[in-house]
């Protein structure tokens, strides 16, 4: 286990789209505990959960899951993340959703090396190839092109880059960006306190804000993950996938 880093899973409970949503079951167990798992597993620190609401903080508790209470006044995961950790002397601060249920250790310790190997970098994440035109041309699916050395240069809703029909660069990727976040302790207090960029604002992507300041993203490549839950119909894609794997 890496002393110096600290994994936190921002689980809100009012959710707009879908209420309770991290509590939600799925393969017998809610969804947040799949989330936990994964983050144990990891085995990069120790992980705790960030919930606004006294169901969340039982139900993870119940599991055995560490749990804290945040301000219902935090305006986003970040905010979360942020104030959980306040006081950790851990160097890298972890920020995974608490509706993702198939994210995996080897995602998080790929990108936590390709950070950790990445001075010039305040914070990592990951990114997976995109293999269909559907998600592609779908805005819920967000988009991100890099450099060789696979440092973030822009996030979009929209295809990026652009295939123009006279490059020679044919079958080019697409790359879908994995929405969890690895941070620099520094670099997570410096982001917390900047105001919201008009990029982010645009594309409504939070990361465009670190961008904007200055900050560079390292985005590891990982293999392709199972499907967040954002909706009552992501939970069915979510059952869907998981009786395949299970096959």
């Amino acid at each position: 286990m890496d002393k110096d880093c600290l994994i936190v899973i921002p689980a809100r409970y009012g959710s707009q789209r879908f209420p309770g949503k991290v509590l939600a079951e799925l393969g017998g167990k809610p969804v947040i505990r799949w989330c936990w798992e994964a983050a144990v597993k990891a085995g990069l620190g120790e992980v705790t959960i960030a919930t606004e609401h006294p169901k969340v903080l039982e139900a993870c508790r119940a599991f055995g899951a560490r749990a804290v209470l945040t301000s219902p006044r935090c305006q986003s995961g970040t905010d979360r993340v942020y104030e959980a950790s306040r006081g950790t002397r851990a160097k890298f601060v972890i920020n995974i959703q608490g509706d993702e249920p198939f994210m995996t250790a080897a995602t998080l310790k790929k990108a936590f090396k390709k950070l950790k190997t990445s001075p010039d970098c305040q914070i990592g994440t990951a990114c997976v190839r995109i293999k269909s035109d559907e998600e592609m041309n779908n805005p819920n699916c967000v988009k991100v092109a890099m450099n060789a050395a696979g440092r973030a240069l822009y996030f979009s809703r929209c295809p990026i880059p652009f295939h123009h029909a006279l490059s020679n660069l044919k079958g080019y990727p697409y790359f879908k960006h994995c929405g969890f976040y690895i941070y620099r302790r520094e670099a997570l207090g410096k982001f917390v306190k900047l105001k919201p960029s008009p990029l982010e604002r645009l594309e409504r992507l939070e990361q465009l804000r670190a961008l904007e300041s200055g900050m560079r993203i390292a985005v590891a490549e990982v293999e392709p993950l199972g499907p967040a839950i954002d909706s009552p119909e992501d939970l069915k894609a979510a059952e869907r996938f998981l009786r395949k794997a299970r096959r």
